[in-house]
């Protein structure tokens, strides 16, 4: 277990214990019923521990007949900034399979774990599941 000391609040410490074993089972694909469409739940922490398992599932999902891949973040606490980074080379091996890879996001932390690293300029905001699971509308 690690203390990590978070500066802004000096006199408080956080303690992480890595994902628990139903944070790990809550990793999986599905399908949205939209024909062409892979979402892949990341469950509520993607940390270096289950990156692995992550990016399996995405390329599976990415190296399917999909034209649409959605990464569902919405019940993600925890994005650790090299699965962000991850990310936006995701978002171009996807583009080079002829794939849109899209982003569902929910928690600031999220969302400041892709703007730290860049790659949130890569994916378009969506409102909801639907949204982001449609085909696009040229």
């Amino acid at each position: 277990m690690a203390v990590v000391l978070d500066r802004r609040l000096s006199s408080r410490l956080r303690w992480y214990r890595g994902p628990s074993a139903p944070a790990a089972a809550e990793l999986h694909l599905r399908d949205p019923g939209r024909p062409g469409c892979w979402v892949l739940h990341a469950g509520t922490e993607l940390d270096a521990a289950r990156m692995p398992p992550f990016f399996s599932l995405l390329d599976r999902a990415v190296h399917s007949s999909a034209r649409v891949v959605v990464v569902d973040l919405r019940e993600t606490e925890f994005l650790s900034i090299r699965v962000a980074a991850m990310l936006g080379k995701a978002k171009c091996e996807a583009w080079a399979a002829q794939v849109d890879l899209r982003l569902l996001t929910g928690s600031r932390e999220v969302e400041r774990a892709l703007d730290l690293v860049g790659v949130r300029p890569l994916f378009r905001y969506y409102e909801s599941l639907d949204e982001a699971s449609e085909p696009e509308q040229h």
